[in-house]
């Protein structure tokens, strides 16, 4: 696993929630969804940024209670409407690390990343949530179901 520290910047976005297991079960549906709502808006393009922000530790919180939120990068006087909310997400120091494949490997990417770098990395996560950053168009050609994103766990020295 190839990670690097980097510094991500505050971002200002309009997102769906799906409340439910992480994984493949709703989380691909939320992304139709949340692509279907951005072509109206005319927010798809090639410099599109989108987050997907897991809120809560599938090994703490009961299952059907995992929040998560897909999102696109907005201008900071965007307004929600009915069918989005928007919010600030901060920025700061994160540990990132590549990622390609689908809903269902994403699970064992993030926890070979927290049990397989992070104990001897020197870092410790703090408390913000973790982000997969979507830049652009991230479908994986030839391979339905699967994408690039950069998984990234906010931290800061142990």
């Amino acid at each position: 696993m190839t990670v690097k520290i980097g510094e991500l910047p505050p971002y200002h976005v309009a997102y769906l929630r799906y409340v439910g297991p992480y994984g493949a079960h709703g989380i691909p549906h939320l992304w139709q969804r949340l692509h279907e709502w951005m072509r109206t808006h005319g927010l798809e393009s090639p410099t599109t940024i989108m987050l997907g922000i897991a809120h809560d530790d599938p090994d703490v919180t009961a299952v059907e209670k995992l929040r998560y939120d897909a999102c696109v990068v907005v201008p900071p006087d965007f307004k929600g409407d009915k069918w989005v909310n928007v919010m600030d997400v901060p920025g700061g120091r994160h540990a990132m690390t590549a990622f390609t494949g689908t809903a269902r490997e994403i699970e064992d990417a993030w926890g070979a990343f927290y049990r397989t770098w992070l104990p001897g990395s020197g870092f410790e996560p703090d408390d913000r949530p973790c982000l997969e950053l979507y830049r652009g168009n991230p479908e994986v050609v030839g391979r339905p179901g699967a994408f690039h994103c950069e998984l990234c766990i906010p931290v800061r020295p142990r």
